[in-house]
């Protein structure tokens, strides 16, 4: 995010902002396939969060230990009306046939329709100890990347013998697998490959993790790179801006939670 688009003032200066409410519509990069219909959904709906909200989240966290991509489900249920015309409370089980990119959005949408689009946060200066409110667009200061093709087409990797290997982008259903199941980042590597290479039938390997764990370590790193590097989605960087009180540089890291209830 670059400092022009971050509007800082001291606590004494400050004054409420009013926003105009953002829609509660996203655009989804790639959306979920209507098997009935045969076309994809690619528009949600997201509603504001609330005290209950607040304290169903928190109650959940409490129960176990959740990782990001559980905590991500369990919010995304409740704050996710629907995608297309289907109900995500009445198919609860959509939100993890997302691409992790279109989970993103619709965390960011949330965050839209509960704040509205400027989401301010109280920030304490590391030098003076000064109260700062820091203005963050939630319109302009997240970047999206939003892919030069077709993300409902299987992307095609080429391999060292020439073969062709198609990928999909990991869905959260993948990524809660991978985190429970992958102990290090090579178990992990092998498990994402395994549920995101797509195969035309007959010549689909007998056991998708054996066949990952063959492939040689140039294959293998090829294939995990058109993955993970520059994925689509909403980006979240740190925050660069200076105290209102003593004029020195803050840099704000965030995550989408504390952008949330930060």
């Amino acid at each position: 995010m670059s400092d022009l688009s971050v509007v800082n003032s001291v606590i004494a200066d400050s004054a409420p902002q009013v926003s105009d409410a953002p829609s509660t519509e996203v655009k989804l990069l790639r959306g979920l396939f209507n098997l009935e219909t045969g076309a994809w959904e690619t528009v949600a709906t997201v509603r504001e969060l609330n005290g209950e909200d607040e304290e169903y989240l928190a109650s959940a966290s409490a129960k176990k230990e959740l990782s990001y991509a559980e905590y991500m489900s369990v919010l995304l249920v409740r704050s996710v009306v629907k995608i297309g015309a289907i109900s995500v409370q009445d198919n609860p089980s959509l939100i993890d046939q997302l691409i992790i990119g279109d989970r993103d959005l619709l965390f960011l949408g949330t965050v839209k329709a509960t704040y509205g689009r400027v989401r301010e946060l109280e920030v304490t200066c590391s030098q003076c100890d000064g109260i700062n409110y820091v203005e963050i667009s939630l319109d302009d200061d997240f970047k999206v990347n939003n892919s030069d093709r077709d993300l409902s087409v299987p992307m095609e990797v080429a391999l060292k013998d020439g073969s062709v290997i198609k990928l999909t982008y990991p869905t959260g259903a993948d990524s809660l697998y991978v985190a429970k199941k992958g102990k290090t980042t090579a178990e992990q590597n092998t498990l994402m490959l395994a549920r995101c290479t797509v195969w035309d039938g007959s010549n689909t390997p007998a056991n998708l993790e054996v066949w990952a764990k063959a492939l040689n370590l140039g294959d293998r790193n090829k294939l995990v790179k058109s993955l993970t590097t520059d994925p689509p989605g909403p980006r979240m960087e740190e925050v660069k801006t200076q105290c209102g009180s003593c004029n020195e540089d803050m840099i704000i890291l965030m995550d989408w939670v504390s952008l949330l209830f930060g």
